[in-house]
């Protein structure tokens, strides 16, 4: 999720860098004002950069939102691939990886007034960038649980992976529903649905 075909220039290490600080200042701007109440003064004046220097690097404001998008993506991605890295059970791995790719998102926009105005932003302009984030959960959790029947741990005999894998999303954003939960509720509904996951699967 590196890719950055929506910036004005190319990518050295220093653009790459100053593409990163905006990306960071829009998360922060976007999270607390709303994506209509951020101009790209404002964003530009949260990065601590002059305005001019953001369109040396992006054409407008949705280009920045999707660059920002990518960038947590590429954040997320990370933290999944350390979780999958370690020696774990499955049942802690799976827990794991539910709260590193999806805990980390409702940390960040989760409880926000403006979440319900950022997620039609995110269907107008970055549903590319959505689909490539959720893929990224879908191709670990896969292996995940392949990973687990190869070692005995998890039985995959009776059911395929990926109805599991994608009730596990639906979970996850069902999860959200209602009063905002707090990131500790949130995060113990996961355990929940990876509990409920696992019992599919156990080898008992």
């Amino acid at each position: 999720m590196t890719d950055c075909s929506d910036c004005s220039v190319g990518t050295s290490d220093d653009a790459k860098t100053r593409i990163d600080q905006i990306a960071d200042a829009a998360l922060r701007r976007f999270s607390r004002y709303g994506f209509k109440r951020s101009s790209m003064d404002d964003i530009a004046k949260e990065a601590g950069l002059a305005k001019a220097t953001l369109y040396l690097h992006f054409k407008s404001k949705d280009d920045i939102f999707r660059a920002m998008i990518r960038r947590f993506g590429a954040r997320v991605e990370t933290r999944c691939h350390e979780v999958m890295a370690q020696k774990a059970p499955f049942r802690e791995k799976l827990t794991a990886l539910m709260d590193a790719h999806f805990g980390a998102g409702y940390a960040a926009f989760g409880a926000g007034e403006h979440l319900p105005e950022l997620k039609a932003v995110i269907t107008a302009i970055a549903s590319r960038e959505i689909e490539d984030h959720e893929g990224v959960f879908v191709a670990l959790a896969l292996r995940l649980l392949r990973e687990g029947d190869a070692a005995g741990e998890i039985s995959l005999k009776r059911v395929d992976p990926e109805p599991i894998v994608w009730t596990l999303i639906r979970a996850a954003i069902g999860a959200k529903m209602g009063t905002p939960p707090s990131p500790e509720i949130y995060a113990e509904r996961l355990r929940q649905a990876v509990a409920v996951a696992a019992a599919a699967v156990d080898v008992a």
